[in-house]
């Protein structure tokens, strides 16, 4: 029985439980969220990317999912938002 090594597709058990913890403290992950599935699968689906390209701390997810979530006009108009900003205006535009 041989073994594969882990390549840059796969995620280890520590990979996921970061993601997961990012999702929590982003509102986005657990049964008190009002998060709808589909904001919540689109956002698994890019931190998921975001690891696989070399992301791997929370404070870098997190940051990743607020660039992601600011739009330029409204950071134009009103400057830096804070990161519970980004996260509402990402889930009130249904996470796109």
């Amino acid at each position: 029985m041989s073994s594969n090594p882990p390549t840059a597709a796969q995620i280890d058990n520590d990979g996921f439980k970061l993601i997961r913890h990012v999702l929590r403290t982003a509102g986005l992950r657990g049964v008190e969220t009002d998060a709808s599935s589909n904001m919540k699968r689109e956002a698994l689906i890019f931190l998921t990317s975001e690891f696989r390209d070399g992301v791997r701390t929370k404070a870098s997810l997190l940051d990743a999912l607020t660039r992601r979530s600011l739009s330029s006009t409204v950071g134009a108009r009103f400057g830096r938002f804070s990161k519970e900003d980004a996260i509402d205006r990402w889930r009130d535009e249904g996470g796109r």
